[in-house]
């Protein structure tokens, strides 16, 4: 996802970036394991786990 943009591929190379849909936010906290990273394997896991 990140990789089609060159300033953000540096970014994503030194800080974990991930997205997660705000009514999951909302209804389950930050913390909760929806966090998609942007760069990487695909998978759902929680803000730490980035």
């Amino acid at each position: 996802m990140t990789s089609g943009h060159q300033l953000v591929t540096t970014l994503a190379a030194r800080v974990p970036l991930g997205a997660a849909v705000l009514e999951d936010l909302e209804e389950h906290g930050q913390s909760a394991p929806m966090w998609m990273p942007l760069s990487g394997p695909a998978e759902r896991r929680s803000w730490m786990e980035l």
